[in-house]
């Protein structure tokens, strides 16, 4: 910088300019700062609505603070923009500690609450507190930053109401950006304390522009007309004709106790709008953003339109139109909100399901919101600036005004949130809460109106109060029935979307509503299915979470499981009570002393008791303690410890939900689990990717290092972990699932009978733990990955389906509970009657396992008819190979002649006959393999091009019967000139030398040779048969590589 000279003061242009900017930029990271603390605070103070509320209270209520306290100071510094810049920059420099003070507040609530135990009343108020102790300090300062930079740049009365618009619109944009930048880029990518980071680096950098043009034009140094030009306005057309009348105090008062009723009918407004719009566009992370951005966005176009409108030159009158336009506009667009569904859904529905198109996505999501929301906070938006003109007496208190206006604005929105959320919704229900919001502003404009108009006519307290009565009920019946309806379909979620809004709203009119609650967290309502009406469906926020009809299965099973697992337990938690059924199926249990069930929503108690004929009527089981309340906060505030604990919230896409998937989730219940204890979590595989699924069992398994996968359904898991590998005695289990109560509840599913019971085991615990991939990225509070990218899974509908490669039921060496029942008992008639039952139900089912276990059956029986007859009630009676199988076979002793000149016959015969062993073997069948193996021998003579894929065939022949060392010798054959040659190409079956490789290393582990198993998975490496083009159908390999690593890790450990 040395020769450059500097203006001796900076142009008005620039340090207006700079002021904006700063604005700006601050406006940002006060959002970013919102949104971050919200989701600290949230760990340990949950997400019950009354946890919400509480740090909502706190963090506005420390803006109302700074609002009113620094508002005052700023008529009588000398330095506004220095101090501006202080402010800053210790905004900036408290985030930086942020992290670190937040572990003192954390584990200083943990610490109270175990010690003390507080009642509802009393948490509230703990949360509270901590809440304040949390932000009270920085957001004391951040609503001082206003009122500071408005008495900066305020010179005249006639100019204060163009200047408060223009500061107040360009911090609101800048809010609006702190909301992309935090939920959209920064969260997702770096983490909560990397963004508190780059928030507070945007704070220094504010702080130091601040402290830098408070110096170059020299504030302070010189008063009257001289340091006034540094700052003055030039001519503005736009602001010269404002109006410099001052208002009588009673014109004031009006104004300043109106701006506060405004704010509390404002977040009414934003609470009804998010339900309302969580229930339309689905209650998703990244749709509650776009709620708010939509939200502070129209505020902010709000305020700088008083900057330019002429009406605004009259700011008492125009905030009372403004006040109007707000009653007129929201009353208007409630008579539509019933379409939102249908409208998003045919919007949607133009996209295809591609990453490219999910940016698309979340804008049609905006265009609704925007449509519903932007028009009446644009209304909003002018209210501040006009009501800060009209509550001045003097440009000498522009400070204090601003603040003061600013700091009722606010309290009014912490009453207004408290309220709608804790006495409206619940009491009023949605259109009424709406309606009450209408009234009220136009109480609002019509007082004011008619104290600007000359007439003096006084509005009556008391017909106005019933003017306002009469809309919130008339509301009721006239939007009650065809708002539930439409709003509960849950249209979001993939489906049937009526072709015409004449047969959305019919649908949504004639909808089978058996319960309806709008809660302060979440709308929960009951359904009867449309036939008959007998299948029961619990929908929260318009997703269905427990049902009488396909969720039974899951809900049972995540009971019985782990309780059939563990016929001991005695204190069992349940974390989302949803129809109560788990709870139920738990209370069957005679072993069981106490069931704990933490569920967030009080609705959604009242719902489950409809599901009384279910959930074995829970609620009068004495065992039942019913806590409300967030799983986490609950967790952290007992010292009580459980033999099960059970885990079903709803989809982790959801907002708030990830939270019960995250790592310190999981540490937190290990913490309180009792020796031996079992955690269990389910988990759907629908609207979820394999990436997703890699993220979620790699957190999971971090503290559970032994899990087992059992399938409930065609799309739902139950995992069952424990800390340390827990060897369960089969018979054992099979007795558990003998007594009475149990027997009856598994009997409702067909599921009473121990095979098949033991049947939904689909990955052992041997496995579960390593199908993640080393280094996977784990779910986190501080760092929450799975919320966002199971986002994106609900848009591209995604399932999870690599897992199922290694379904142990079609594996002839399984390690589930099922392969080792199956090694002590044979098959019975009630097995077979219960099996067939099973799966002749309900077609959704898999039969491919229902094919071997016929075949084993005839194996047993092969007189039997009832085999075949059964078969014939399947779609498939036989794999595709083995029809090519029977066609080559008939050839007979002329495809073998043949074979001597010309293999194609006999190669494609043997191949068909591969193909059908492989389909057809299971837990439960091994087909014969002597004419197999003999075809195989007979091919490596006379097809020698292809001989290595042969032996790699019997490799798998002799794995699947047990004879490891024959599977490794035709192993060594199979490969014996890959490293000299590179490797063989197999182009018969691409899939046939990973799988051999995969053999191998497993024989060599089953007889200690770990050394040489880890040898030949390097191998299958180096020849370039692991790769990332075979990598997704390659888990099995994986997982097998993985098991050698960690048995040769800890076999060198415990040799050192």
């Amino acid at each position: 910088m040395a020769g450059v000279q500097l203006p001796v003061r900076p142009g008005t242009k620039l340090v207006l300019g700079a002021v904006l900017f700063c604005l700006f930029l601050s406006g940002a990271a006060g959002l970013v700062y919102e949104v971050v603390w919200s989701r600290y605070l949230a760990l340990f103070l949950g997400h019950a609505s009354y946890a919400v509320v509480a740090v909502l209270m706190a963090f506005m209520g420390g803006l109302a603070a700074g609002n009113w306290w620094i508002g005052r100071l700023a008529d009588r510094v000398k330095r506004p923009l220095a101090v501006y810049g202080w402010l800053e920059l210790a905004i900036g420099l408290y985030a930086i500690a942020f992290p670190t003070y937040y572990e003192l507040c954390y584990g200083l609530y943990v610490s109270m609450v175990r010690s003390w135990t507080p009642g509802p009343a009393a948490g509230f108020v703990l949360k509270f507190c901590f809440s304040l102790a949390a932000i009270l300090f920085p957001t004391v300062l951040m609503g001082g930053t206003l009122p500071m930079i408005t008495r900066l740049v305020t010179k005249t009365l006639g100019e204060m109401q163009g200047r408060v618009a223009a500061l107040y619109s360009v911090n609101s944009a800048g809010a609006v950006l702190g909301v992309v930048l935090a939920d959209f880029w920064w969260i997702q990518a770096m983490g909560l304390s990397a963004t508190v980071l780059a928030a507070a680096s945007m704070n220094l950098a504010v702080g130091c522009i601040g402290l830098f043009l408070s110096g170059w034009m020299r504030e302070g140094v010189e008063v009257g007309s001289v340091q006034t030009r540094a700052v003055e306005q030039a001519a503005d057309p736009e602001n010269g004709g404002a109006s410099e009348e001052v208002y009588r105090p009673g014109d004031r008062f009006l104004a300043v106790f109106a701006i506060g009723l405004s704010g509390f009918v404002a977040m009414l407004y934003q609470v009804a709008w998010t339900r309302v719009l969580s229930l339309a566009l689905g209650s998703s992370t990244h749709a509650f953003s776009i709620m708010l951005i939509t939200f502070i966005a129209g505020i902010a176009v709000g305020a700088w339109v008083v900057t330019r409108a002429r009406f605004a030159r009259r700011p008492f009158r125009a905030f009372g139109f403004a006040e109007l336009a707000l009653a007129v506009t929201l009353g208007v667009s409630m008579f539509f909100y019933a379409y939102l569904p249908y409208w998003f859904v045919k919007l949607a529905g133009l996209l295809s399901r591609t990453e490219a198109a999910y940016p698309v996505y979340v804008l049609c999501q905006a265009l609704i919101c925007f449509g519903v929301m932007f028009i009446p906070t644009l209304c909003l938006g002018m209210t501040l600036p006009l009501v800060s003109r009209v509550a001045a007496s003097a440009v000498s208190e522009a400070g204090s005004a601003v603040g003061r206006v600013f700091a009722v604005n606010t309290l009014g929105t912490v009453l207004g949130t408290c309220l709608t959320g804790f006495l409206f919704l619940p009491k009023l229900g949605l259109a009424r809460t709406f309606a009450l919001g209408v009234g009220l502003n136009a109480w609002i404009g019509l007082a004011v109106l008619t104290r600007t108009n000359g007439l003096r006519i006084r509005i009556s307290t008391v017909p106005m109060l019933v003017a306002v009565a009469g809309i919130v009920w008339a509301a009721g019946p006239l939007f009650d029935r065809t708002w539930q309806g439409a709003l509960t379909l849950g249209m979001w979620r993939p489906g049937i979307t009526p072709p015409s809004r004449s047969e959305f709203l019919e649908v949504a009119r004639t909808s089978n509503i058996r319960f309806y609650r709008d809660g302060a967290g979440a709308t929960v309502s009951v359904h009867g299915d449309r036939v008959d009406g007998t299948n029961l469906f619990l929908k929260v926020n318009g997703k269905t979470d427990a049902s009488t009809f396909t969720d039974m299965m899951t809900q049972v099973l995540s009971a019985q499981v782990p309780l059939a697992l563990h016929p001991d337990a005695r204190d069992v938690l349940v974390v989302g009570l949803g129809s109560g059924v788990t709870a139920g199926s738990v209370l069957a249990r005679s072993s069981v002393r106490s069931l704990d069930v933490v569920e967030i929503s009080p609705e959604v108690i009242e719902g489950a008791k409809m599901f009384s004929n279910y959930n074995r009527d829970v609620f009068h089981d004495k065992r039942l303690r019913m806590i409300i309340d967030d799983a986490k906060s609950f967790l952290l505030s007992t010292d009580k410890r459980y033999d099960v604990i059970i885990s079903e919230p709803s989809n982790p896409w959801m907002a708030g939900v990830a939270n019960v998937f995250s790592r310190e989730f999981y540490a937190n219940c290990r913490a309180h689990l009792a020796p031996g204890g079992l955690m269990v979590q389910w988990m759907q595989l629908y609207e979820f990717s394999d990436a997703a699924f890699d993220i979620f069992l790699a957190t999971f398994t971090s503290e559970f290092p032994s899990v087992s996968l059992w399938r409930t359904d065609t799309a739902d898991l139950v995992l069952v972990g424990t800390v340390e590998p827990r060897k369960h005695d089969v018979d054992k289990v099979a007795a558990a699932l003998a007594e009475p109560e149990v027997k009856a509840d598994l009997e409702r599913l067909g599921l009473s009978n121990p095979v098949l019971f033991l049947g939904r085991e689909v990955v052992s615990s041997e496995f579960g733990a390593l199908i993640p991939a080393v280094g996977t990225r784990q779910h986190s509070d501080f760092y929450p990955v799975l919320e966002y990218v199971a986002q994106r899974d609900f848009f591209l509908r995604r399932t999870a389906r690599r897992f199922q490669q290694l379904d142990e039921n079609f594996s002839r060496r399984a390690e589930t509970l099922l392969g080792q029942y199956l090694a002590r008992h044979k098959l019975t008639k009630e097995d077979r009657t219960a099996f067939t039952r099973f799966y002749l139900a309900e077609e959704r089912r898999f039969v491919d396992i229902m094919d071997s276990f016929l075949l084993r059956w005839l194996q047993d029986e092969p007189d039997a008819l009832e085999p075949h007859e059964i078969a014939t009630r399947f779609k498939r009676l036989e794999a595709s190979a083995e029809h090519d199988a029977l066609r080559y076979a008939s050839l007979g002793q002329r495809m073998y002649d043949r074979a001597k000149t010309n293999p194609t016959l006999l190669r494609h015969y043997g191949l068909s006959l591969m193909r059908t062993y492989m389909e057809q073997r299971s837990v439960f069948y091994a087909p014969p393999t002597d004419h197999l193996s003999q075809v195989l021998q007979t091919l490596i003579d006379v097809d020698p091009d292809n001989q290595r894929l042969y032996q790699a065939y019997l490799a798998e022949l002799a794995w699947d019967r047990g004879d490891d060392q024959s599977c490794i010798n035709y192993g060594r054959l199979a490969l014996l000139s890959d490293l000299p040659r590179g490797a063989n190409k197999f182009k018969l079956d691409a899939s046939a030398p990973l799988l051999l490789v995969t053999r191998m290393a497993d024989s060599y582990r089953r007889l200690g040779q770990l050394k040489e198993a880890a040898d030949v998975c390097d191998r299958a490496v180096q020849m370039g048969y692991f790769n990332e083009r075979t990598r997704y159908d390659a888990l099995l390999f994986e997982v097998t590589q993985r098991r050698v690593i960690a048995e040769l890790a800890a076999a060198t450990q415990g040799n050192k």
